[in-house]
């Protein structure tokens, strides 16, 4: 089992559900999590989270947390902040090769567009990390549209965004 850090506008992460980050504060953020699509950050139960984070990643993770009024906190209700500056940014490897400005945009590109909106509850998915899952619950439309998914590998039931999430149609 790994250790998970939490991004949390809650008091503790546990109870994200009653001070969640929202769609806004995903729009703040979408240049980052575009940029590090490799970094496979979960959405769910109102919080952002990460399962067995370095120092690199703890550094990104405080650079959100600080733009949308939210803070890091690990599973035992520990605080992460940088005042020491011990927390670098990631390395240059972490991120994607070329940035699409999500929200700057008006327009998704066409293919992952027509990818989201195919989908319906019941169908399968390719998650990188995660493996496959089934489309319990779609929520919103466009770049907002975020899946519940049930995955098989005893990952369990995710919520993510469908546009940031590295998925693809399973084959």
């Amino acid at each position: 089992m790994s250790y998970d850090l939490h991004i949390t506008k809650a008091e503790h992460w546990i109870a994200s559900e009653q001070n969640p980050i929202t769609k806004d504060d995903v729009i703040k953020i979408a240049d980052i999590l575009n940029t590090y699509k490799g970094i496979p950050f979960i959405f769910q139960d109102g919080r952002i989270t990460l399962c067995g984070a370095n120092d690199t990643v703890i550094g990104l993770m405080i650079t959100i947390a600080n733009r949308i009024g939210a803070r890091v906190q690990g599973d035992e209700g520990e605080y992460y902040d940088n005042t020491n500056k011990s927390y670098p940014e990631p390395p240059e490897y972490l991120r994607v090769a070329s940035v699409v400005e999500i929200y700057e945009s008006e327009s998704i590109p066409d293919e992952q567009l027509k990818f989201i909106e195919s989908l319906r509850v019941e169908d399968e998915i390719q998650h990188a990390k995660f493996g496959i899952g089934k489309v319990l619950e779609i929520i919103g439309e466009g770049k907002d549209t975020e899946l519940k998914v049930k995955f098989i590998d005893l990952i369990g039931t995710k919520r993510v965004l469908a546009y940031f999430a590295p998925i693809t149609p399973c084959k």
